[in-house]
This record gives structure tokens, sequence and C-alpha cells, in this order.
């Protein structure tokens, strides 16, 4: 199912007088897979930190919860992806476009409908600062450091910063430290 006239006419394989995109049919692709991105890119890292502000971090046993948590997420999204290759595709290449797509479509929906459903329990944690604040710091900062010379190559302050205190690497850091001493410093 396609909005008409965003879709090029089509056109058959290994020919040279096919019809191209019109502008705005083009403009409605990159922008289409602009939102997918932003959609994307916001939701993942957004989505694992939610989970994890409903978990209790004053329990003695957090930090193995934390891992199960963490170990469930990624198990999840691995098999989410392996049935979206999969199934998704067989059900698509079998019963058509429009059914797979809905299913999709239902799912999502039933998707929202449940994180909304249920969002009077979650745990919410308040903001510290701004959201934009960050965003506003940056450039800022690179303004008022603009004038500042960089370190010299051979200087270790790439690394460290000046009031940093700083340790010689021993034998005790690492256990390859052992297998190759002359990597190790004095």
């Amino acid at each position: 199912m396609t909005i008409p006239g965003r879709k090029p006419p089509p056109c058959e394989q290994f020919k040279d007088d096919c019809n191209p995109a019109t502008p705005s049919q083009l403009a409605v692709l990159f922008s289409s897979f602009g939102l997918i991105s932003i959609g994307a890119g916001c939701i993942r890292p957004c989505s694992m930190a939610f989970g994890a502000d409903q978990l209790d971090k004053e329990t003695p046993d957090s930090e193995r919860i934390f891992e199960r948590f963490f170990n469930w997420y990624y198990a999840s999204t691995a098999m989410s992806v392996a049935i979206a290759l999969t199934i998704m595709v067989y059900i698509q290449d079998h019963l058509g476009w429009s059914f797979g797509f809905g299913i999709l479509a239902i799912l999502m929906f039933f998707s929202a409908f449940m994180f909304l459903f249920g969002s009077s329990l979650y745990v919410k944690v308040k903001l510290i600062s701004s959201f934009f604040t960050g965003f506003v710091q940056v450039p800022i900062a690179a303004l008022k450091n603009r004038h500042l010379n960089p370190p010299a190559a051979d200087s270790n302050e790439y690394y460290h910063h000046s009031d940093a205190k700083k340790l010689a690497p021993t034998n005790k850091l690492s256990p390859l430290s052992a297998l190759s001493p002359s990597l190790v410093c004095p």
C-alpha cells in the first residue's frame, strides 16, 4: 500500500529508459529515512536507561539484578531481530507486504498502548538540569577555549589533567603484563 504519486512508475530490469523519481518523491523518501533514523536513535538508548530506572538500586542484590536486566534486554533485542529477519520476511513473501506490515503496525500500536496504559506505574526520574543545557555548553566551551594551544605531540597531557596524580604501570595492573616484560614501565 503506497500513497498515490509517491512511488515512481515501475521499471523493467536491465532497461535504460526508466523514469527517474521526481524531486518530491525523493524528498519524501529522504525525509522518511531521516525520521526513521531519528526515531531509532532516540528510542534505543532511552529504552535501556528507562528500563534500568525501574529497578531498585538500593537492594544488596542490585548488581545481579542489573546484570540480568541487561542480559535479557540484549537477548530480547537479538530475538526480535531474528524474528524480523525470518518469520516476518516469510510472511511478507508468502502472504504479501500489506499483511506483513499490517502485523507490524498492530504490534506497534499494541506496544504503544501498553506503554501509555502502564505509565502511571513507571518510576520517572526527575531531570537534574535541562535537556538542552549540554547542547548549549559545548559551543560555549569551544568558544571560550578557542585561543588555547594544544599540548605537544609527545606530551601526556592528552591523557592526563595537569592536576591529576599519574601512576606508572606495574605488574599488578594487568595479568597480561607478565607475558611481555618489555611493555611494563619501570
